[in-house]
């Protein structure tokens, strides 16, 4: 394929968005709001560069977290002339480097990954007297994935999972520090590592070995991380021992930071300029997304807790819909009746969706919604369900998910369920930092809409008893 014209590729973007993809060979960090273009900033960096001549995209790496967004990466280069890009997630870049340098620094293969961290946990709990929940056992696989994550050790971890305001139900501290400690002995008698082990062993290598860090080096002199406000400790050490001297771009928002509870820090992004000599500062802010109705209530959610204050560059759509119902029944009823009504103006099932704060509440709205026969698929949170449902796009349905699994994702029309106190913010949603990110879970979910919006809350609560509107609406004077 013939490399496009590299003026071309910079005259479809605005000033700001101009900016971050021209300022090559520097570093560079770019806060970009909802629905401001930050795929298209870095696809149109990268191939910018490529044209250019300024960047090898065989010298390139481009990391993210889901395997879709690696996979739209890979599609939106190669139609610009610049596939040679590796765009991959941070596990798999991990796991390529490490597959590829264990070996020569330790002299052996890099360990099996085992297939499920879960699986593992459901042999460990017998052992304490404990039966083998798949509930537990997920929730115990969580917790050790946090430790890798945020450099935890068992037997620290009851004084740090305390700090952190973290625990798993029905277990001590104590008890959850030693089914740790037998989930690492079972692990290692079975020859295997786990999916964040693989984080940890690429770090390992590049530190081990300077020969390592410098084929490493040699290989790729420029980086690109989306999403960088969701990385963990571990995946910053990871991309500080990845950074090119010159050519490096973190992109992303603090006010998107939803994944905590694995880990994310936002301040690792909002800290790079100062951590770093020479980066240049680039804050995206017009959304090309959402109408001015919905992005003027997602500045007012947000506003005076951080965040990007978002312009809105797309034509006016209709009013947001408030919508209080008596209770959860009839609130996902209500939800189904106004999807119905878009379906008959003639918008497309899969241009909409009804987002909840927890997978409980799926049920509840399926069954509302098929009692109108209108089809569903519900898209479970886990990448590679979620790589899984991408492939089944074209299906005609309404998608379900919860909020964290609708991140980097929109549709024309969103149905936001559930906004009331006990489920957004969440009844164990306790403390400072835990409350601001259910704050930024509910901007995610008004950011997923482009043109309809349906924000609805119930006074009666399966999960809470007796609630009412959420406390970010009522601030917000939305409610």
């Amino acid at each position: 394929m013939t490399a496009p014209d590299p003026q071309s590729l910079l005259d479809s973007l605005d000033d700001e968005q101009r900016a971050a993809a021209s300022a090559l060979g520097r570093p560079v960090a770019v806060i970009a709001g909802p629905g401001t273009g930050k795929t298209r900033v870095i696809v149109c960096r990268l191939a910018y560069g490529s044209a250019a001549g300024e960047i090898d995209p065989a010298a390139t790496l481009a990391v993210t977290f889901t395997t879709r967004a690696a996979a739209e990466l890979r599609s939106r280069l190669a139609g610009l002339a610049a596939g040679a890009v590796q765009a991959r997630t941070f596990h798999s870049a991990a796991l390529a480097q490490a597959q590829f340098f264990w070996p020569l620094v330790y002299g052996a293969a890099l360990p099996r990954v085992a297939d499920s961290s879960v699986r593992l946990f459901e042999e460990v709990l017998p052992r304490f007297g404990l039966g083998a929940s798949p509930a537990l056992a997920r929730e115990l696989a969580q917790a050790v994935a946090w430790t890798k994550q945020t450099n935890v050790v068992p037997e620290d971890y009851v004084r740090r999972a305390e700090e952190a305001g973290r625990s798993v139900a029905g277990l001590s501290g104590e008890q959850v520090a030693d089914l740790l400690i037998e989930y690492e002995r079972v692990k290692q008698d079975h020859g295997l590592i786990d999916l964040d082990d693989i984080l940890l062993c690429a770090a390992a290598v590049l530190e081990d070995s300077e020969e390592a860090s410098r084929l490493f080096a040699r290989r790729y002199r420029h980086l690109v991380v989306d999403e960088f406000q969701d990385v963990s400790p571990i995946q910053s050490r990871l991309v500080e021992l990845w950074r090119p001297r010159r050519d490096v771009c973190v992109v992303g928002d603090p006010a998107q930071t939803i994944h905590g509870f694995a880990g994310a820090r936002s301040d690792y992004l909002t800290g790079f300029a100062a951590a770093h000599r020479g980066v240049l500062s680039v804050t995206l802010s017009n959304n090309y997304r959402s109408t001015p109705q919905i992005v003027a209530a997602a500045n007012t959610v947000l506003r005076g807790h951080g965040g990007v204050a978002l312009t809105a560059r797309a034509p006016a759509g209709p009013p947001v819909s408030w919508s209080e119902e008596p209770d959860e029944a009839t609130e996902a009823a209500g939800a189904a009746v106004w999807l119905a009504g878009l379906a008959a103006a003639g918008l497309p099932w899969s241009a909409m969706a009804v987002l909840y704060r927890s997978h409980a509440q799926a049920v509840a709205i399926a069954q509302a919604l098929g009692q109108r026969s209108i089809p569903v698929r519900v898209l479970r949170p886990s990448d590679a369900e979620a790589a899984e449902e991408a492939g089944r796009a074209a299906v005609e349905a309404v998608t379900c998910c919860t909020l964290h699994a609708a991140k980097g994702r929109e549709w024309d029309a969103v149905a936001l369920v559930g906004v009331q106190e006990g489920t957004l913010p969440h009844g164990r949603a306790l403390g400072v930092a835990a409350l601001a990110e259910e704050r930024r879970l509910l901007y995610v979910g008004l950011t997923r809409a482009r043109r309809h919006l349906l924000v609805s809350w119930a006074r009666w609560s399966g999960y809470g008893g007796r609630a009412g509107p959420s406390r970010f609406l009522v601030e917000a004077g939305l409610a």
